[in-house]
C-alpha cells in the first residue's frame, strides 16, 4: 500500500512529498521548476534527497525471468552494446532476417523472378534434361523494366531437340560448347554441374523459365549474396 501526500509551500517555492510506502514513510521537498520571478531562494530552501527506507524487503527476481535473460540476452541488452545484424542501412525486417547468402530453385517446368535486394554476385547451376523438344531460359530485367541483353541474346538460353541431339546452351551471347558431353557415338547429354556466375544490381529482376518436354530432374539453381 502507498500514500503520496503534496504540500505546497509557497513562500519556499517548494513542494512537500511525503510517501507511504508499508511499512516505512519517507519526506523529501522539492523545488517548484517555475517559482514567481523566475529564482529559486537557495538560501531558504529545504530540499533534502529522499530518505532510505529503513528494513527494505526486496522481491526476488523471479525464476523464469532468470531463465529468459540466460537465453535471450540480447533482449535485456543496451543498443549501443548490441551488434547490428544488417550492413545496409534502414533495412527492412525480410531483408535483415535473410541470411547474407541465400539459394533458391526451379524444379521441374515452370516460371520463377527474383529481385535483387543488393548488388552482389549471382550463380546459376542448371540440369536440363529430356528425351523431346525442351528449353530453359534466364531473363534479366533492368530496374526500368528492359530486358538486358547480351550480343542480342537473353541471359542464358538453351534448347534441346531430344535426349541425344548436340545442342549446346548459351551464355551472355555466347555458346558455351562444353555444356554437352559425348555419352557415346551420337550420343551427347548434358555435362555435369554446369555453373555460370555473373553481377547483378540492386533491383534489377531474373526471370526463369522452363519449358517443353523437361523432365521433373531439370532444374535451374540460383544462388548468391544479393538474394
Amino acid at each position: 500500500m502507498s500514500v503520496a501526500v503534496f504540500i505546497v509551500l509557497p513562500e519556499l517555492f517548494a513542494a512537500k512529498i511525503e510517501f507511504d510506502i508499508f511499512p516505512a514513510t519517507g519526506t523529501f521537498n522539492v523545488e517548484k521548476l517555475n517559482p514567481s520571478g523566475g529564482v529559486v531562494d537557495l538560501e531558504n530552501s529545504q530540499q533534502t534527497s529522499a530518505s532510505e527506507v529503513s528494513n527494505p524487503n526486496v522481491t526476488p527476481v523471479p525464476d523464469f525471468i532468470s531463465r529468459i535473460a540466460a537465453e535471450f540476452p540480447h533482449i535485456f541488452a543496451l543498443p549501443k552494446s548490441s551488434q547490428p545484424v544488417s550492413s545496409v542501412p534502414n533495412a527492412t525486417i525480410p531483408e535483415v532476417m535473410r541470411p547474407p547468402f541465400s539459394e533458391t530453385a526451379l524444379e521441374g517446368k515452370g516460371e520463377k523472378e527474383l529481385v535483387a535486394l543488393r548488388d552482389g554476385g549471382v550463380t546459376l547451376k542448371l540440369l536440363l534434361s529430356t528425351y523431346a523438344e525442351a528449353s530453359m531460359e534466364v531473363h534479366l530485367y533492368d530496374t526500368d523494366g528492359a530486358e538486358v541483353w547480351f550480343k542480342g541474346s537473353s541471359l542464358l538460353s538453351w534448347h534441346r531437340l531430344d535426349a541425344s541431339t548436340y545442342a549446346p546452351l548459351q551464355f551472355k551471347g555466347t555458346v558455351d560448347a562444353d555444356s554437352m558431353q559425348l555419352a557415346q557415338t551420337g550420343d551427347y547429354s548434358p555435362a555435369e554441374d554446369l555453373s555460370y556466375s555473373f553481377d547483378i544490381k540492386e533491383g534489377q529482376k531474373l526471370v526463369l523459365k522452363t519449358y517443353g518436354n523437361a523432365e521433373p530432374r531439370s532444374f535451374i539453381k540460383v544462388s548468391g549474396s544479393a538474394f
